[in-house]
């Protein structure tokens, strides 16, 4: 908390004034009868406005704090959600790989195919779905047109080369849906790859 008199006019306006009107006791009784001399005419704000004030700075870490837990809350609802999709395909038999994307397309958990020549947990999250792409691919920004297909479509099921753990390439299938929120907005998305037989 800063007076504002102190503060350089350029950062004048990155102060909000807060409220003193639903608790007086915040200004001090000299303030509100007018005899501090150091208080006198260093408001410029509205009467029922103190002079301390609350900057930008610290409503941009109220945000952050905000945002992180907002994250971390769609992050474990994706996780959830690819695990009830993992135990479904392992209930029907399928030999496929699944991987639980961010809306920025960034992995967020994965459950690698039984074969064992898969990724692992560990080389996979917190990457890029563009680690799965062949490089011509990647150059060609297939991943995020991908991406942005399954949004406009709702699901798109396709064929294609995809690079194995070893580096390796293998032609097989890929799809990606989409995971809406209630609202319209995309919280992330599932991909699911199988190698063509």
């Amino acid at each position: 908390m800063k007076v504002k008199r102190g503060m350089p006019s350029d950062l004048r306006q990155n102060v909000v004034a807060v409220s003193t009107d639903s608790n007086p006791d915040l200004m001090s009784v000299g303030a509100r009868q007018g005899s501090d001399p150091k208080l006198q005419g260093a408001s410029d704000s509205p009467p029922g406005w103190s002079s301390l004030s609350i900057s930008k700075w610290d409503q941009d870490k109220l945000a952050d704090s905000r945002s992180e837990k907002i994250r971390l809350w769609r992050r474990r609802a994706l996780s959830k959600r690819g695990a009830r999709l993992h135990t479904k395909m392992s209930a029907d038999g399928q030999s496929t790989s699944l991987a639980m994307l961010d809306e920025t397309g960034v992995v967020v958990c994965w459950y690698g195919s039984p074969d064992g020549r898969d990724y692992t947990s560990e080389e996979v999250v917190d990457r890029h779905l563009s680690q799965f792409y062949v490089s011509e691919d990647v150059g060609k920004r297939q991943p995020y047109r991908d991406l942005r297909a399954a949004v406009i479509e709702g699901r798109i099921t396709r064929r294609g080369w995809r690079r194995r753990r070893d580096g390796s390439a293998f032609l097989g299938f890929f799809d990606i849906q989409p995971v809406v929120l209630r609202d319209g907005r995309v919280q992330g998305f599932s991909y699911v790859a199988s190698a063509s037989a």
